[in-house]
């Protein structure tokens, strides 16, 4: 006999079984994430659809690129996001380490604004490097990106769990990743051969996974999902161009290891997509938008397997995820090497622990360290142990300590010229630096520089220069008794310094010295005095100096700024002149210039510069060489030269001067400038004394000016004109200045 509680049941029981069986599968869902250098943008779009189809993902792995753009989607971020990122990085400056200016000591914007090459001397011959780039500023970016997860060791304890792939570069076998520090990680799987230096973890030297295993879908398979997502952006070999490049044959030989075992892979792939993407190359990565775009145009393709693998899944409402854009830092460890000690370190890095920092302090501090060339590609981690914000910084010397660099440049005063430079590190002491420069070209020109870096305390160095050329310009000179000369406006110009400072930086932006300085100028005229068998001289003795000089810089660019500033000040005490001619009686006297300005973004293309330069003699010098002189264009500075557009060199020469420019410059195409410069300036004598410094401008010159920014040095044509002079000139400079 049935009883009403046994009905009950029943009813209970296929209630539950309605309702169980009406409820969705809860599908598991992996992804899996090629590599293809650039091309692995297009994963970009890929996202967005599945995103958009509702599809949630459980696991994901990735090489390369797709080690990338997973681990970033794994801690959180969404497609929009990463779409957003990349198309606000300037990628090729990413990956080409092209560091921030400001981030560099003077003495490497110098260096990186005089040459164009820098190459290592190994064994007494000059070698190339292992690749192009070392990979800082991907890394720096990962590091800030993936902060929020620097406690996660474990990747299946990230949002989304992840591995990736990299390869061991002794023995090239596959390594898979998925624990320590995921910034770390993911770097090691992207370090492309040839475009970056190898990655170290746990003593084995890392790169691109996608050298062993560019779809891991095996791995996948161990992790119990019940649906695989592959993305491919892998191109068939049938599809790529003839081999060009070194990169073109490293693609080629990976695409054909690829092929032969991509079959069975796609086989056990569920959902499989392989954006259209044959036209780019693993490099492309100035050509994101397009790129994600035919990611987007793969995906809706696929859609409607998304959408229905999404309708059994159960969703959680993503949460938004931010930048992070601060870090504190309890705690800094860094490896001191043979030759950099802690105070030369922490002065490159510049952070101090129990301070909170906004990340953009940690990545210029480690793009400082970076930019000094002496250390191999290093890798930092940013963790929490025992509630402390732990940096701890891993260093390893260079072994190239001799290099060898280069240049070129023209201008109107010193025709073409060819720079040779080797420098020397650890020369006679291990935190020194001598270098030598040696410009061939119609006149033979040097400059050596011997520097102890001291970091946070004062530094000490020595520099000679010597410069020499000929001048059509007259210069300003009274002569008793012209019978017997043979005039000639030609001088020969000859100028030798030796210089003995000490100087402090600030902040890698302003730098304070003072110093002791000899200087020899030698001036020959082509004025011939037939009585005696002698040339004239404007100029022909030794000065002795003390010096001080303050330097700020914080311009984005020294040739083409779009914002920062400057300031260029010195003054000098000349207080002894040793000469075999007689030039008149001496006195000591006291010499000062400075030139400042700033650039003002107006938009995105247009900037507008205002600069000003003036200088003084108090108590004139006894020769006229150390007049400031106006005119020319291009030059580097050489003695108290002025450049002024519309004049021809040393147009004119005063004691003192103060002039005003304006410069209008528009980026009509990356790296082309269009620029209107304007000049003003009062020239002369006792200028400051009798107050004419703000006086009406004696000089006037407009110039109309195309620029080219190039891997060798800005190229500037211009075309100026001034009243003054009432001619068309043409100023022409190729190349870094030196």
């Amino acid at each position: 006999m049935i009883t009403y509680k046994k009905i009950l049941l029943r009813l209970l029981f296929s209630l539950f079984v309605a309702v169980a069986a009406a409820q969705p599968k809860d599908v598991k869902v992996g992804l899996i994430l090629s590599g293809g250098g650039a091309k692995g943008m297009a994963h970009v779009g890929v996202l967005k659809e599945i995103e958009r189809a509702g599809v949630r993902i459980d696991y994901i792995g990735g090489t390369s690129m797709g080690a990338i753009v997973g681990g970033l989607y794994a801690c959180g971020y969404s497609a929009a996001q990463l779409e957003a990122l990349l198309l606000s990085t300037d990628l090729t400056d990413l990956i080409n380490d092209n560091y921030n200016r400001n981030a560099k000591s003077f003495q490497d914007k110098e260096d990186s604004e005089r040459y164009a090459i820098t190459l290592p001397i190994v064994k007494g011959k000059i070698t190339f490097p292992v690749s192009l780039s070392k990979g800082q500023n991907v890394y720096n970016l990962l590091v800030q990106l993936m902060h929020d997860q620097r406690a996660a060791r474990d990747f299946s304890k990230l949002p989304i769990p992840f591995y990736c792939i990299a390869t061991d570069l002794n023995n090239g076998e596959m390594v898979l990743l998925d624990n320590g520090f995921l910034p770390l990680a993911v770097n090691a799987s992207s370090a492309l051969p040839t475009l970056f230096s190898p990655v170290t973890i746990d003593n084995r030297s890392l790169i691109d996974g996608g050298v062993s295993n560019n779809y891991p879908i095996e791995e996948m398979l161990k992790k119990k999902v019940d649906v695989i997502i592959g993305v491919d952006v892998q191109t068939s070999i049938s599809q790529t161009k003839e081999a060009t490049t070194f990169s073109d044959i490293l693609v080629r030989l990976g695409s054909l290891q690829t092929e032969k075992t991509m079959s069975p892979k796609r086989a056990k792939t569920n959902i499989y997509i392989q954006p259209d993407i044959a036209e780019f190359t693993m490099l492309s990565f100035a050509e994101q938008s397009a790129i994600i775009v035919r990611g987007e145009h793969a995906g809706k393709k696929a859609f409607s397997q998304l959408e229905t693998l999404a309708k059994q899944q159960i969703h959680n409402e993503k949460p938004h995820k931010k930048i992070p854009a601060s870090f504190q830092l309890d705690r800094l460890s860094f490896s001191q090497t043979p030759n950099y000690k802690s105070n030369y370190i922490l002065g490159k890095i510049r952070l101090k622990p129990n301070t909170h920092y906004p990340f953009k302090e940690l990545r210029e501090g480690m793009t400082n360290l970076a930019a000094t060339q002496n250390f191999e590609a290093f890798r930092y981690t940013l963790t929490t142990e025992n509630d402390e914000e732990v940096l701890d910084v891993k260093l390893l010397e260079t072994p190239h300590t001799t290099l060898f660099r280069a240049g070129l440049h023209y201008n109107d005063l010193m025709g073409a010229m060819v720079l040779v430079n080797l420098t020397q590190k650890h020369a006679l002491l291990k935190n020194d630096e001598l270098s030598f420069d040696l410009a061939l070209g119609a006149n033979l020109r040097y400059a050596m520089t011997y520097f102890i870096d001291k970091g946070q305390f004062w530094s000490i160095g020595l520099a000679a220069t010597l410069d020499q050329f000929e001048t059509e310009a007259s210069f300003a000179f009274d002569v008793d008794d012209t019978a017997n000369m043979y005039e000639s406006s030609r001088t020969r110009v000859l100028t030798q310094e030796h210089t003995f400072f000490v100087q402090t930086i600030f902040r890698e932006e302003a730098i304070l010295g003072l110093g002791i300085k000899h200087q020899k100028n030698r001036l020959r005229t082509n004025l011939f005095d037939v009585e005696n068998g002698t040339f004239f001289f404007v100029d022909d003795a030794d000065y002795y100096s003390a010096k001080g000089y303050l330097k700020v810089d914080t311009r984005d660019d020294a040739y083409f700024p779009k914002k920062g500033g400057f300031f260029d000040g010195n003054v000098d005490y000349v207080f002894s002149q040793k000469s075999a001619s007689d030039f008149g009686v001496f006195s000591p006297f006291v010499l000062g210039k400075a030139a400042m300005g700033a650039t003002l973004p107006l938009t995105k293309k247009w900037t507008l510069s205002l600069n000003t330069t003036g200088g003084f003699t108090i108590q004139n010098p006894n020769t006229p060489t150390f007049d400031f002189l106006l005119g020319g264009y291009g030059n580097a500075p050489l003695l108290n030269y002025q450049t002024f557009v519309g004049l021809p060199q040393q147009h004119s020469g005063a004691d003192s001067f103060v002039k005003g420019e304006m410069i209008v410059d528009y980026e009509f195409i990356q790296n082309h400038h269009l620029a209107l410069k304007m000049h003003a300036g009062v020239s002369s004598n006792d200028l400051f004394a009798n107050g004419n410094w703000a006086s009406t401008p004696n000089y006037f010159g407009t110039g109309l000016a195309y620029g080219l920014n190039t891997f060798a040095g800005p190229l500037e044509c211009m075309a100026a004109y001034s009243p003054q002079f009432d001619k068309l000139l043409y100023h022409v400079s190729i190349g870094w200045r030196f």
